[in-house]
């Protein structure tokens, strides 16, 4: 059979739906739009298919939906009376229905193109006129609004339901349009985002004129239907309390929380692998993006070049920052965020945000003021990294929306006792400042104050969200006080518990890590990750091989050692996890091996140490940070070949004579120490310390083991410790001399 092409159900231009007069020009522009949709119909009856502008329908025949389905159900329960029976079927079709409506109007919204509450409503009673549900009548009463003072009040003048009642000359003593009530009902929560139920106050089966709905949220639906009792006199409206229609009623309340529970599960696993993934695929090549960014700002670069490379950094680190906020909201939805404590000092904290945000600052030109109580030097407990995250949050925001004038920070106590005190932080600004009517939505996800200046000034929204959270869960709150063009101003409390005495501290240097030749075996399938890894290595004077699967690690290890392997877990093939057990149960190798990967996510970590890694560095990572987290593995080196490079004017061919002669001879003479020792043969012994006093401070050992030697030959005696100390630092000294790479040398 051939396709067949129908026009729509009515070709006419009669108004599909009655509405008030100032809905009429929107109700209008939604007909138009259904008209449209439903004018592309297709019916082909050898495929059994019914489309309509692409989408497949089904007919049902309107009685059995509604009087055959409700007859069904009053027999097969007829067990539980009527009234239980007809409440059992009014739930399970009011909770299709409902559903159907909500996502009904999902794919009409999304194809009509609308996005105001009301356009969304709107194609919902043209949509019932088209699909042969009723004809509606909105009254000029309703007030659809989206908030609790919601109301609709509406006709079904040719509701099917009633149809199907009425033709078969039955009557009921129920209303019968649940369906009705359900889609319309779910349609409207749909579009307005609001929860909503409707109850049928009057209906033809019943032998009532219409078939009237009342529309709300379910916690006024009572008052609406009794104030309609009251100014709809003629309507016979029953003074009870109205047996508002629920979802799933029949489920126990243990089925509902076990499968609420599994659900809420498989959806946190796939949120979480999602997060993961993404957050995964987007370090990976930011790690290359900022390590090769930073080994070319080492290089002499134009003035232009460097504004380039400058550009690159700020860009490569804000889209790092989204990232890292992304990931801490997931974590806040898997409860998934720990704090740490441990002594802070507040004023410290607040110079060291000045000193990170000194750059944008003076780019901009403002000035910047930070007062603190006296009593707030002592350490406080908290958790210093999460803290700062909530100040630069607020700080950062106040800076960027703020082009004249400057910011503000105070801090000052607001309660103290002996174990601890309640701190009020205040962040003043005269930036652009924000609407009264907006000032609630900043703190939720995703929102900015207007979209104009999200395009303006960027940002995914998330900042504020987070930091309210994260106060939250510290105990705390955050406020916000604005006016337009006058700035803004947060404050912040959060409660804290007094640390111990504070002992004097200094402030750490930066880390200066050399490899001293150390062989380090990179693991990464990442060509560009890999290559910059190894350069920022061989640049500090490590000894570099890389492997770019686990497999071929297995093959590198099996020829030649490594001191510490950097292995990336997202690997072909064999992944870092079963590389790494590899490495332990069958190469019976304990090399630290680090891991580095993208999946900064909580667990991460400890899944790392459990396969036998000895530490964890995320990315995308900074080259010190790297350096930093090796410098942890790495032996201290006893030797110092200083003293033999200046004296022999860096003489290679004589240094390494000096080396041979040290490492074939040193042996010998701590077996005949320790044997003169045992013996108690002072002559021996002192002139064995001797001996080797002078050898060793051609290696730098003079600073672990002089004074040792020294003692033993003032006393002709070495105690116990102290031989040992001798042993164990000389047979260090032969083990890096033997193992020293040529890069040392030079």
């Amino acid at each position: 059979m051939k396709n067949a092409k129908k026009p729509a159900a009515s070709a006419s231009h009669v108004p599909s739906v009655k509405v008030p007069p100032e809905m009429e020009g929107l109700f209008r522009k939604a007909e138009e739009n259904v008209r449209e949709y439903f004018s592309n119909m297709r019916l082909n009856p050898s495929e059994g298919t019914i489309e309509i502008n692409n989408e497949r329908y089904v007919l049902i025949r309107a009685s059995a939906l509604s009087k055959d389905f409700l007859d069904s159900i009053l027999s097969l329960y007829s067990d539980r009376g009527e009234n239980e029976a007809f409440s059992i079927g009014r739930n399970f079709l009011f909770d299709i229905s409902h559903a159907l409506g909500m996502n009904d109007a999902k794919a009409f919204h999304a194809k009509m193109h609308v996005t105001d509450p009301l356009s969304k409503l709107s194609a919902g009673p043209v949509h019932f006129a088209y699909t042969g549900w009723a004809f509606v009548d909105i009254l000029a009463e309703s007030n659809p609004t989206p908030d609790d003072d919601f109301y609709l009040i509406y006709h079904h003048p040719f509701s099917f339901e009633a149809d199907a009642w009425v033709r078969s000359g039955a009557a009921s003593r129920f209303p019968v349009c649940i369906m009705s009530t359900g889609y319309s009902s779910g349609w409207c929560e749909e579009s307005f985002g609001i929860p909503l139920t409707a109850v049928e106050v009057s209906c033809r089966a019943q032998g009532d004129e219409q078939c009237t709905f009342i529309m709300s949220p379910p916690h006024r639906i009572e008052e609406h239907i009794q104030h309609f009792a009251k100014t709809h006199r003629k309507h016979q409206v029953k003074k009870a309390p109205p047996e508002i229609p629920t979802f799933f009623l029949r489920k126990t309340v243990e089925e509902q929380m076990e499968k609420a529970r599994i659900l809420a599960e498989e959806s946190s696993r796939a949120k979480s692998d999602f997060v993961a993934n993404m957050s995964h695929e987007l370090r990976t090549p930011l790690t290359a993006i900022l390590g090769f960014t930073e080994l070319m700002k080492k290089t002499k670069l134009s003035a232009r070049q460097t504004e380039y490379l400058d550009a690159i950094c700020a860009s490569g680190s804000n889209l790092l920052s989204t990232i890292n906020d992304i990931m801490d909201l997931s974590k806040l939805d898997a409860r998934k965020i720990s704090f740490e404590s441990a002594p802070v000092v507040l004023p410290e904290l607040l110079q060291s945000i000045e000193l990170m945000l000194a750059s944008k600052l003076r780019h901009k030109q403002l000035m910047y003021t930070c007062d603190t109580d006296k009593a707030l030097q002592k350490p406080l407990l908290a958790d210093s990294a999460r803290l700062t995250q909530i100040l630069l949050n607020i700080i950062g925001n106040a800076i960027k929306f703020t082009d004249k004038g400057g910011i503000t920070i105070t801090a000052e106590t607001e309660e103290e006792t002996t174990q601890g005190m309640q701190v009020k932080i205040t962040i003043r600004d005269t930036g652009i400042g924000i609407a009264p009517a907006k000032q609630q939505t900043i703190f939720e996800r995703f929102t900015q104050a207007d979209t104009a200046i999200s395009r303006k000034y960027g940002g995914s929204g998330l900042g504020l969200a987070i930091t309210r959270e994260l106060v939250e869960l510290m105990g705390g709150t955050i406020s916000l006080s604005s006016k337009i063009n006058k700035g803004s101003e947060f404050t912040v409390r959060l409660p804290f518990a007094k640390a111990g005495k504070r002992g004097k501290t200094k402030q750490a240097a930066a880390q200066v890590v050399h490899g001293n030749g150390m062989h380090v075996l990179v693991v990464e399938d990442n060509v560009l990750n890999q290559k910059m890894t190894r350069i920022m290595l061989a640049n500090n004077g490590f000894t570099v091989s890389g492997a770019n699967s686990g497999t071929k690690a297995i093959s590198v290890l099996k020829k030649e050692k490594a001191d510490l392997i950097l292995m990336d877990l997202q690997i072909p093939g064999m992944d870092g996890y079963l590389t790494t057990r590899k490495i332990r149960e069958e190469l019976k190798m304990d090399m630290p091996i680090i891991a580095i990967t993208a999946h900064a996510f909580n667990g991460e970590r400890e899944k790392c140490l459990e396969a036998g890694m000895n530490d964890y560095l995320p990315k995308p990572f900074r080259e010190q940070e790297l350096l930093a987290v090796i410098s942890n593995y790495q032996q201290v080196s006893v030797i110092d070949l200083g003293f033999l490079k200046e004296q022999t004017r860096h003489n290679i061919p004589f240094i390494k004579d000096m080396i041979r002669t040290f490492v074939r001879q040193a042996p010998k003479d701590l077996e005949a120490l320790q044997k003169a020792v045992k013996q108690k043969n002072g002559e021996q012994v002192y002139k064995i310390a001797h001996t080797l006093s002078t050898s060793v401070s051609f290696f730098g050992l003079k600073t672990h083991i002089g004074e040792a030697l020294s003692q033993m030959q003032k006393t002709k005696h070495a105690e116990p410790e102290q031989l040992e100390m001798v042993k164990r630092v000389c047979n260090q000294a032969i083990s890096e001399l033997r193992n020293l790479k040529p890069s040392a040398l030079s």
